[in-house]
C-alpha cells in the first residue's frame, strides 16, 4: 500500500512538473493561481460539462493534501462524466446529426455515436483515431465511422477533403490538390431501411499517377490500391507536425478558452500563432506521448496558465455556459430535467427521463430552451458555430421563466433541502454550494437573512429566492 502510494505522488509530481514547463513560455509572468473554489468549478465544467456535487465540492476545498489539484484532476479524466463531455465535443465537429444536411438517420447516429463515446472511452491514440475513421468502409450500421463519409450533403472528393483538411490540418481553404485520394469513395444503397454502404471503387484509373502534398510529400497513386492509405499514412505521420499541433492547440482551446492559433480552425500566414514557443512545446509533448490526448490535457490543466485568474489578469478566457451545460446545471440544481423526443419519424424515438441534454448524442434533438441558450447545429465542422454570448433573450427567461419559476417551485431537490437545514445562514451555505461551488459571504448571508426576515418568510420560499437569485449572477453564468 505504501509502495503504491509512493508512485502516485511519484507520477503525480511528474505531471505537475512537466505542466509548469508550460507556464515558461507564457508571456503574463506571475499569474495569480485561482482560488480552490474557482478551481473546482472550473475543472469540473471545462472537463465533464457539469457542475460539482456539493460533497465533492466540500471535500476538495476541506483538503490538505498540497497535491490535491493534481489528484482531482486524475479523477475526472479517469471518469465517465469526462469521457461523454468530450464525445459531446467531438460530435459537434464530426457534424453527428439525424436529419439535413447530414441525414445519417437514427439508426446511423446511434452507432456512430456509440463508436466515438468507446473511442474516447478508451484514450484512443489520436492518429489511430483519425485513421480508423478516414479509412472507414462498409455498412453505415455495422461500421459506424463510415458515417463521416455520409455525412456530407454534397459527396465530392473536393468537398470530403476540404472537410478534412478543416478538421486535421486546420485550414478553411485547399492546401493541394490532395483529393483525388477520396475520388474512389463510392456509395450503395441497401434493402435494409436507411443502410448504406460506403466502399472504395479500387477499379477508378488515376488522372494522375502521383499527388504533392502541401509539405512538398509526393504520394503515388498506384492502380487497384486504396489511395486513401498514402494519404493517411502521411497526415497521421510523426513528420507531420502540422497534424499533431492542430489538436494541440484545439485541445488548449477547449481548456483555456482561447487557441494559440485562433480560431482553432483558421490557420493561414496571416493568422499566426500569438505563441509559437508554447504551440510547439505542446506538439512536441502530444507527438512523443503517442498522440494521448488524455495526457495533453492533464499537462494543460496542471499548469499554471489554466488555473490563473481568469483574464485580463491571467491566462484562462471566461466563458458562458454552453447551451447543454446549462441546461443541464439547472435540471441537476431543480431535480427536474428537460424531456427529449427525436423528430425523424424513422422510428420516432422518446429518449429516458433524466437524460442529460450532453448526452443526446444527435443535434436534430433539441428543446426550445437549449435552442435559446445556442445549442450546435452541427451544420458544419466550425468550432465558431458555438455562439456563447449572453443574449437579452436568455436574461430574460432566467428572470421571468414561468417554467424555470415552476421547476423552482416544485423541485422536490429544494424541498429536501430545506428539511434538512435550521435557519437562512445554513440554507445560503447549502445553495451557494450547488450552484457556486463556494461558501457564501457574510455580506450574502446577511442580506439573504435579512430579506427572509423582512419578507416573513418560510425557509421553502426563501430557498427559491436564493436559488433564483444565484442563477441570474454573472458568477452562475460563466465559467471562469
Amino acid at each position: 500500500m505504501k509502495k503504491l502510494l509512493l508512485l502516485t505522488l511519484f507520477f503525480l509530481s511528474i505531471n505537475y512538473s512537466q505542466a509548469n514547463e508550460i507556464d515558461r513560455y507564457i508571456v503574463e509572468k506571475n499569474q495569480n493561481v485561482c482560488s480552490d473554489e474557482v478551481f473546482v468549478r472550473r475543472l469540473y465544467l471545462t472537463l465533464t460539462g457539469r457542475l460539482p456535487e456539493k460533497e465533492r465540492t466540500v471535500e476538495f476545498l476541506r483538503s490538505t493534501n498540497p497535491q490535491k489539484r493534481a489528484v482531482i484532476i486524475d479523477e475526472i479524466l479517469n471518469s465517465e462524466e469526462y469521457v461523454r463531455y468530450i464525445a459531446m465535443r467531438w460530435g459537434d465537429i464530426l457534424r453527428i446529426k439525424s436529419e439535413f444536411p447530414s441525414n445519417l438517420w437514427p439508426n446511423g447516429v446511434q452507432a456512430y455515436d456509440r463508436w466515438l463515446y468507446e473511442k474516447i472511452a478508451d484514450n484512443t491514440p489520436y492518429n489511430q483515431f483519425v485513421s480508423e475513421l478516414l479509412l472507414s468502409k462498409g455498412s453505415n450500421f455495422r461500421a459506424p465511422a463510415v458515417n463521416f463519409y455520409r455525412a456530407f450533403l454534397k459527396r465530392t472528393p473536393e468537398n470530403i477533403y476540404n472537410n478534412i483538411n478543416l478538421l486535421f490540418l486546420g485550414s478553411r481553404l485547399p492546401l493541394d490538390d490532395g483529393q483525388v485520394c477520396f475520388s474512389q469513395i463510392k456509395y450503395k444503397s441497401t434493402k435494409e431501411w436507411k443502410e448504406e454502404i460506403v466502399y472504395v471503387d479500387v477499379r477508378t484509373y488515376p488522372l494522375k499517377n502521383s499527388v504533392q502534398l502541401f509539405d512538398n510529400k509526393e504520394i503515388t497513386l498506384d492502380e487497384n490500391t486504396d489511395w486513401r492509405v498514402p494519404y493517411v499514412n502521411w497526415l497521421t505521420s510523426k513528420d507531420n507536425t502540422r497534424f499533431a499541433s492542430v489538436m494541440a492547440n484545439r485541445l488548449w482551446y477547449w481548456m483555456i478558452g482561447r487557441g494559440i492559433v485562433n480560431e482553432p480552425d483558421d490557420w493561414r500566414k496571416d493568422n499566426p500563432p500569438t505563441n509559437k514557443p508554447l504551440l510547439d512545446f505542446l506538439t512536441k509533448q502530444f507527438t512523443e506521448s503517442g498522440f494521448d490526448m488524455k495526457a495533453l490535457l492533464r499537462l494543460i490543466v496542471n499548469s499554471d496558465a489554466f488555473q490563473s485568474e481568469a483574464a485580463p489578469r491571467g491566462s484562462y478566457v471566461p466563458q458562458r455556459l454552453q447551451a447543454e451545460v446549462m441546461i443541464d446545471a439547472l435540471a441537476d440544481l431543480t431535480g427536474i430535467s428537460e424531456t427529449y423526443k427525436s423528430r425523424v419519424p424513422e422510428p420516432f424515438t422518446f429518449y429516458p427521463e433524466g437524460t442529460r441534454s450532453r448526452d443526446l448524442g444527435d443535434a436534430t434533438v433539441s428543446s426550445t430552451t437549449l435552442e435559446l441558450f445556442g445549442r450546435v447545429s452541427r451544420d458544419v465542422s466550425l468550432e465558431s458555430q458555438r455562439s456563447n454570448k449572453l443574449t437579452s433573450r436568455q436574461l430574460l427567461y432566467l428572470t421571468n421563466s414561468v417554467e424555470l419559476e415552476g421547476n423552482i417551485k416544485r423541485s422536490e431537490k429544494l424541498n429536501q433541502l430545506c428539511a434538512k437545514t435550521k435557519d437562512a445562514a445554513e440554507l445560503c451555505k447549502s445553495i451557494s454550494l450547488i450552484t457556486l461551488s463556494r461558501y457564501p459571504t457574510p455580506q450574502e448571508i446577511a442580506m439573504f437573512t435579512s430579506y427572509g426576515e423582512k419578507n416573513n418568510l418560510k425557509l421553502r420560499d426563501l430557498a427559491t429566492d436564493i436559488l433564483w437569485t444565484y442563477i441570474n449572477s454573472t458568477e452562475f453564468l460563466y465559467n471562469h
